[in-house]
């Protein structure tokens, strides 16, 4: 059911670590079936710290996406993941993925 509600495209690329400058490197870009969302809000961040989101981005449960991790709508802007978050479903498992940037 929730599924019909994602129905934009969405890029999602995982932090594959530093280079040798120190500088962040990401792994090839993956296209998904999302929500994206443009709306300011208080988020916490995984250090417990209240940070501004201006995105939210909504995936099926089993979408690999992590904080440092980076979404995009175009292909061509990306925006950092700060928060994540995982509701679970009545058996306990993760029913969507929400990436807050």
């Amino acid at each position: 059911m929730i599924g019909s509600y994602l129905a934009q495209e969405v890029w999602r690329r995982a932090n594959a670590g530093p280079d040798e400058y120190g500088q962040p490197t990401f792994e090839t870009a993956v296209k998904s079936r999302g929500r994206w969302t443009e709306k300011r809000r208080l988020v916490r961040n995984a250090d417990g710290v209240e940070v501004l989101s201006e995105i939210s981005v909504t995936l099926t449960g089993g979408e690999p996406l992590e904080s440092g991790d980076q979404v995009s709508l175009d292909g061509e802007t990306w925006f950092a993941v700060i928060a994540i978050s995982r509701p679970r479903d009545l058996a306990g498992e993760p029913a969507l993925t929400r990436a807050f940037c």
